[in-house]
């Protein structure tokens, strides 16, 4: 799916264009924004452009794809934009191959690179200082403190860890079937969500989707609303993986909090499974202790722009 959202620009929006870019686990997302960080256009991809997933030459592809049509389509002068922000998945391992991927196409302007958790950090504060726990297609934690010190937890992808993440929960929920099928474990609405999403008729069908080279980690994480709505329901089973998932999180944070030596540091989330009303976020809520649900001031993508700015 290709979104696209405009604004009409006018001149005194031209004088000092930034463009934020954040490459999630399964979206990605271009923005121009003017000075005042008003969104001018935003280009909205439903595609990952991780190089660890897709591979250095068809993630260059695509950024460059997105970065190109968004210029050419908000009608702004490439020579304009004075900054770049972009946080993606899998640029902490290699921040260069971003950089230049951004400098072949605008070599002009200032860019600045980070991990996606930083800018929806910097994004969900309105500053570099804070902490950060993300639950989205994968899932991290991260904080900075009023030194300026940057710490973080977690990230690791989808195959070493991503404890709380859609992935994880859509794993888990497959896990869960497979020791259903066994006898190990009750029937449960979840089990019957489960063959009902997948249209399987037998457990064994198992095997093949989830061994076929093709299958990609963004349709074992649409499942994880599964999980969710199981789990608010009051399945038992849903509840179990709901909660080892909040606890998971919340190791993350306090991982971050010993790392930064910080005491009561001001909380935000970030992600689709902690956007709204569920047993996963009420129980990380509670266990971080916040009374009140974290409300970001700005989005990740703006958050790129925001970072480009203050780096400066």
């Amino acid at each position: 799916m290709h979104t696209i959202w405009e604004l009409t620009v006018s001149p005194k929006m031209k004088n000092m264009i930034s463009i934020g870019i954040d490459g999630g686990g399964s979206t990605l997302r271009v923005g121009i924004f003017s000075e005042n960080l008003e969104c001018i256009h935003l280009n909205e991809r439903a595609e990952t452009a991780n190089p660890s997933v897709l591979g250095f030459s068809q993630a260059e592809e695509l950024l460059k794809t997105s970065l190109i049509e968004s210029i050419n389509n908000a009608g702004i002068d490439s020579s304009t934009i004075q900054f770049i922000g972009a946080g993606m998945a899998g640029a902490a391992q290699n921040p260069e191959w971003l950089r230049n991927v951004l400098t072949s196409i605008l070599p002009n302007a200032k860019i600045t690179v980070a991990p996606d958790y930083e800018i929806a950090l910097i994004g969900a504060h309105g500053k570099r200082f804070g902490i950060l726990v993300l639950s989205g297609t994968g899932s991290a934690a991260c904080g900075i403190d009023a030194s300026g010190e940057f710490a973080h937890s977690g990230g690791w992808g989808y195959l070493l860890d991503d404890g709380g993440s859609g992935y994880w929960l859509g794993l888990e929920m497959l896990k869960s079937a497979t020791r259903v099928a066994d006898g190990r474990e009750k029937k449960t609405e979840l089990y019957r969500k489960t063959f009902q999403h997948l249209k399987f008729s037998v457990a064994d069908d198992l095997i093949n989707w989830i061994y076929n080279p093709e299958r990609h980690n963004r349709e074992i994480s649409q499942m994880a609303p599964l999980v969710l709505a199981c789990a608010d329901a009051g399945d038992l089973a849903a509840k179990r993986i709901i909660e080892d998932g909040a606890e998971q999180l919340y190791q993350l944070y306090l991982n971050v909090v010993e790392k930064l030596d910080s005491s009561d540091p001001p909380v935000m989330f970030a992600g689709g499974l902690l956007s709204s009303d569920t047993l996963l976020r009420r129980l990380l809520m509670q266990k971080i202790g916040l009374n009140n649900v974290p409300s970001p001031k700005y989005s990740p993508v703006a958050g790129a722009a925001l970072m480009a700015h203050i780096s400066k």
